[in-house]
């Protein structure tokens, strides 16, 4: 039977060069949000999900925010004992969530100032 202490880390002094996200709002705009299906017939091995999917081309994402596009290396049978290694681009979508916040949170400001010139003018 182990007596083990655990310990909280902070994440703080694990991460290094943290900085504010820089025009949050200007580069989401950037993106363009896309209603699509996966062609599973075309592509088995991929083992893509069916029916309507809601994102973002990953071409358009590379554009924008260049670390968030990566790729997963698939496996495709193309013959009988014969496979190919194929790389599918892949989007960490979850990175995105830092930029909705900043961009919500930059409207927020600009929200607030605009009421304040408002009420300003109504003086």
């Amino acid at each position: 039977m182990s007596n083990g202490v655990s310990q909280t880390i902070s994440d703080k002094p694990i991460k290094r060069n943290i900085n504010p996200i820089d025009t949050p709002l200007k580069s989401l705009l950037q993106l363009q949000p896309k209603m699509y299906e996966f062609d599973t017939q075309k592509y088995k091995a991929f083992q893509l999900k069916k029916g309507i999917q809601y994102g973002f081309l990953a071409e358009n994402v590379r554009y924008v925010f260049l670390d968030m596009v990566g790729a997963k290396s698939v496996t495709i049978i193309v013959g009988k004992n014969t496979y190919r290694n194929s790389l599918m681009q892949t989007i960490d979508e979850v990175s995105l969530i830092p930029v909705l916040v900043a961009s919500i949170q930059e409207l927020h400001m600009e929200i607030k100032l605009l009421k304040q010139q408002v009420q300003n003018l109504k003086k």
